[in-house]
């Protein structure tokens, strides 16, 4: 871990510039957007200076409602600042200009939600509205404060920044908890004012004692909110421009069979994680552009505490894998941010999400710790990636981005400790191998740091962009140094190191709406695509190996050209049911037998295919707080490999209240020999638990 000293003598001079965007003097204009929250309510009002036509559909994975205004302009004011707050339900409003007349508003929203949208007419002080009501089936307290915002930024500029150039572009609708809608948020007419439930006649129309008392339970949990109650709010109020945020999350996983010997896995445990994580994340606002974000993690996994196990002992190996003890671990970002229309400068530790696919086609910024192996999937990356010092800057032309990443500090993947639950039983668990110290990246040496680039551009509805990085394989490949006896025989003489890299990346995405379709209606859909060629790979070469034993001279490595790529094909399908379908390509070029895993080959093969398919819905009875989905991810690999075997995935999500969620997770794998990708894994199917709270 680095902690670069010269971030505390950091001294940012900021001059904001107030950009005023000439309005087009044709089509319709949002002149403000204003929001409220009441009850179950939250409600978004478009001012316009004319009636206009829209129309609205909603997307999952993440959650979001799409409105899309015809010949319509945005005009913009000031530039506003929104702090991430996981107490509101929308957690960032995102527009932008399609064919050249048309708005397109994305609100993004941090749990699943309806929305009714309807339009109102001049009344009293108030023109023409649009206006968004959400229900949220999370249902809680009022909270007492209010806010509006206003359409500011070049709208070309903001939708670029919606496009995943980097997590912590964070900003969101909900600056503050809102209050009940106000004269200001509605005016006087009572058909734009969100009505407020009445408690008594809501407990008179349950029917039954024990409707009741589910309904007196569900009140309660939708009220408890400790940390947000008792840490959050009076920090808060002590101390002005600071925001807390965070959540704990308890995750276990409880394996279906015990099978004792598998491979060379002594498999005599029952639960292959017991974790318990805490974030909490501060954001500090020391004035207008600048702020200041730090979030800390906090894990213990209780499966080598908490059942008698000879075959866990990865917390003798490394402390990490039980509890997250050091700075390294426990800091998990801290970065100062810079902005200002156009520009944004971040300078610290920190994640960058590039990519958007199961699988980590071009998000290949940061590190990864893959403690669970193969359960790992991207619902996990935001906290299982190692973020790590950077700079990192962005800037915005039009309709045209460019970052620019500086990375001064190497951050490699952690991989499954020898000793854990998801170890590879196809590891063997010794070797006559001498493994010399690895050779890793320095972050005092100039010569071994990292660049990005990455430059976007936005045409009506297509987005599309390239990447390039010159960086560090995050796994080290062992090189041969020499021979020697050991245990009376022939061994190698063997030293891990890190290769450098060169990284060319291509994505897009594409929405659009097939309209009238048979049974379905209107069906929006999104279209993604993401490739990586990557220069340089090194491999282990089991050939060369082999020659060495015999005294040739050779490092026992080979080096080829990497691809790896994925297209997604995502349905909005009625009744707010999602459809994807993903196939992930990896291929190693100039591929022979004998080598091993590299970065971005194929698994064992020349290529490998995973044709992901993703499945979700919600149970209308339930208010869509109750959810299911299914993942799929079949592994077929070319000569010599074949089928690889059937990951399955089922979840049951559960929203207790905004605040609490609990899911249900099983995973299975399945039809493939043990040497398999995923049969290697065949004893290892298991049910999980998730339960969450966040403030």
């Amino acid at each position: 871990m680095f902690a670069p000293k010269f971030l505390l003598q950091i001294k940012i001079i900021l001059v904001l510039s107030m950009l005023a965007i000439p309005a087009s003097a044709t089509g319709v204009l949002v002149e403000n957007v204003r929001a409220a929250v009441d009850g179950d309510r939250t409600r978004v009002v478009f001012d316009l200076d004319a009636a206009v036509t829209y129309r609205m559909f909603y997307l999952s994975e993440p959650q979001r409602v799409v409105i899309d205004f015809e010949n319509t302009k945005a005009a913009a004011n000031s530039l506003p600042r929104f702090f991430g707050l996981r107490e509101a339900l929308i957690m960032r409003l995102r527009y932008g200009v399609r064919e050249q007349n048309n708005l397109r508003v994305v609100l993004d929203l941090s749990r699943k939600a309806t929305a009714k949208v309807f339009q109102l007419e001049p009344l009293g002080k108030f023109g023409n509205r649009l206006v968004v009501d959400l229900s949220d089936p999370g249902f809680h307290e009022p909270l007492e404060r209010e806010t509006e915002v206003n359409l500011s930024e070049n709208t070309e500029n903001l939708e670029r920044r919606s496009n995943g150039v980097s997590k912590n572009h964070t900003q969101k609708i909900i600056e503050r908890p809102l209050g009940k809608i106000s004269s200001s948020a509605g005016g006087s007419s009572s058909e734009e004012r969100v009505p407020t439930k009445s408690k008594n006649i809501e407990s008179n129309a349950k029917g039954s004692w024990m409707s009741a008392i589910v309904s007196a339970i569900d009140d309660k949990m939708g009220e408890f909110n400790p940390a947000g109650n008792y840490l959050k709010k009076p920090i808060e109020r002590a101390i002005p421009n600071l925001e807390l945020t965070g959540f704990v999350r308890q995750s276990s996983d409880m394996l279906l069979t015990k099978s004792g010997r598998v491979g060379s896995r002594e498999q005599d445990y029952r639960f292959l994680q017991l974790q318990n994580l805490f974030e909490l994340q501060a954001d500090y606002h020391v004035t207008d552009g600048v702020d200041i974000r730090a979030i800390g993690h906090f894990l213990y996994d209780g499966v080598y505490d908490l059942q008698d196990s000879s075959g866990l002992f990865a917390d003798e190996v490394s402390d990490s894998a039980e509890l997250y003890n050091t700075s390294e671990r426990v800091l998990r970002e801290l970065f100062v941010s810079y902005r200002k229309l156009g520009f944004d400068l971040k300078i610290g530790k920190q994640q960058i999400a590039w990519g958007k696919m199961d699988g980590q086609f071009i998000d290949l910024i940061n590190g990864m710790d893959r403690r669970e192996s193969l359960q790992l999937e991207a619902s996990d990356y935001e906290t299982r990636r190692i973020p790590t010092w950077m700079l990192n800057s962005t800037f915005y032309l039009g309709k045209t981005t460019i970052q620019g990443l500086y990375i001064f500090d190497f951050e490699n993947d952690r991989q499954p400790e020898l000793g854990g639950p998801w170890s590879s039983p196809l590891i063997p668990s010794t070797n006559n191998n001498i493994v010399l110290n690895t050779v890793s990246p320095k972050y005092n040496r100039f010569r071994d740091h990292e660049y990005a680039l990455r430059i976007d551009r936005v045409f009506g509805a297509l987005t599309y962009g390239a990447i390039y990085m010159y960086g560090w394989d995050k796994n080290p490949v062992n090189h041969v140094v020499g021979t020697t006896l050991n245990n009376g025989s022939q061994a190698l003489r063997v030293q891990p190191r890190y290769e450098r890299l060169h990284h060319f990346g291509l994505t897009a995405d594409y929405a659009m709406t097939f309209d009238n379709v048979p049974v379905l209606g209107n069906l929006p859909t999104i279209f993604r695509v993401e490739s990586l060629y990557t220069r340089g790979v090194r491999f282990s070469d089991s050939e060369k190996q082999d020659l060495a034993l015999t005294g040739v001279t050779t490092d026992g490595t080979s080096e080829h050209d990497t691809i790896r790529a994925a297209i997604a094909i995502e349905f909005s399908l009625p009744q707010r049911t999602t459809l994807l379908f993903q196939p992930s390509w990896y291929q190693t070029i100039n591929y022979k037998k004998g080598l091993g895993p590299g970065f971005g080959g194929g698994f064992g093969a020349k290529w490998t295919l995973i044709p992901v398919v993703f499945f979700a819905r919600p149970f209308a009875s339930s208010g869509e707080r109750l959810w299911f989905d299914v993942t799929m991810l079949p592994a077929i690999s070319g000569s010599g490999v074949g089928w690889g075997g059937l990951k399955t995935k089922v979840r049951m999500s559960y929203d207790v209240s905004q605040f609490v969620k609990a899911r249900m997770v099983y995973t299975g794998y399945d039809f493939a020999d043990n040497t398999d990708i995923f049969g290697a894994y065949g004893k290892w199917d298991n049910l999980g638990w998730e339960l969450s709270y966040e403030f």
